[in-house]
């Protein structure tokens, strides 16, 4: 018998599959996002994940219960499409739905706290010493996202304008977007900006521009750095608050806080500052991992 977690994402799928004995297989399959990818794509995910379930000594029938993570698991009809899916591809097995950040929490942390994470978008999701779920962010680049690689994308725009319009200090971010856009001047970046093909994603993409302009020690890329610290640590000091929590975990991962040093370094700072008593970690597990533990859980 062995228990198995899906992390479904946007470009990929780790699927980990837990035997009895300890013994763990991890792979790597497509997308599962159905709103970044086409149904057939999702599709041949899901097969290639059932298939490498069917793979196993114990075959299909072998599982326990499969746990997939993924983003929109409220959504009522991505839950039934997936959940159909999944059946379609042959496992008639036990099976539970829930968000990426449960399975995330699951693998990063043991005992009570959080897994911080800054991706694309930003979040903290927990649980206090009572076992409750607690959750700060997470509600859309719109209106929150603080932090996350869109909110740096947008803010490196921000500062490019306001160096051209002689409202900020001229900044190095400027040429940088224009050559990763491969554009001449502000015109082109705003005529980029609102093409109906520009997005989330899109936006989040100049992100990486900050590192060399930080490395420069460019006072623009400073600032943004300095923001984006204080709204990660604002989600998690305000989980620590609605809760009444003064100790626990916090795991920081995502692009932004794995990839970008000194944001990471900023906000675990402004972290320990206001909550001396609280660990701040690197995630135990991974988020496929968590689901497949959180699989084992429900099971026993």
């Amino acid at each position: 018998m062995y228990y198995c977690g899906w992390d479904g994402g946007g470009t990929k799928t780790e699927v980990c599959i837990l035997h009895e004995n300890g013994e763990t297989v991890s792979r790597s399959f497509g997308p599962l996002n159905v709103n970044g990818a086409s149904r057939e794509t999702v599709e041949k995910t899901v097969r290639d994940a059932v298939e490498s379930m069917r793979s196993q000594r114990e075959g299909l029938e072998g599982c326990a219960m499969l746990v997939i993570g993924m983003a929109g698991v409220s959504n009522r009809d991505a839950a039934q499409m997936m959940e159909q899916m999944v059946r379609e591809a042959g496992y008639a097995g036990p099976l539970r739905l829930v968000g990426d950040q449960e399975i995330a929490l699951a693998g990063a942390i043991q005992g009570h706290g959080a897994v911080l994470i800054a991706g694309t978008g930003a979040i903290c999701y927990g649980r206090d010493r009572d076992g409750n779920s607690f959750r700060v962010g997470g509600w859309g680049h719109l209106i929150d996202d603080g932090g996350s690689g869109y909110a740096i994308g947008r803010d490196i725009l921000m500062a490019a304008v306001r160096a051209e319009d002689g409202r900020g200090k001229e900044t190095c971010l400027k040429q940088a977007v224009f050559e990763a856009l491969n554009l001449q001047d502000i015109r082109g970046v705003i005529t980029w900006l609102y093409a109906p093909g520009t997005g989330k994603k899109e936006i989040a993409s100049l992100a990486p521009l900050l590192l060399p302009a930080l490395e420069a020690g460019d006072e623009a890329a400073m600032a943004i750095a300095e923001k984006a610290a204080n709204d990660l640590s604002e989600l998690a000091l305000a989980g620590w608050r609605k809760t009444g929590m003064e100790d626990g975990e916090i795991a920081m991962t995502g692009s932004i806080l794995n990839r970008y040093a000194p944001i990471r370094a900023l906000t675990e700072e402004r972290i320990r500052a206001a909550l001396p008593k609280v660990s701040v970690i690197s995630p135990r597990f991974s988020p496929a991992r968590g689901a497949a533990m959180m699989a084992k859980e429900a099971i026993l």
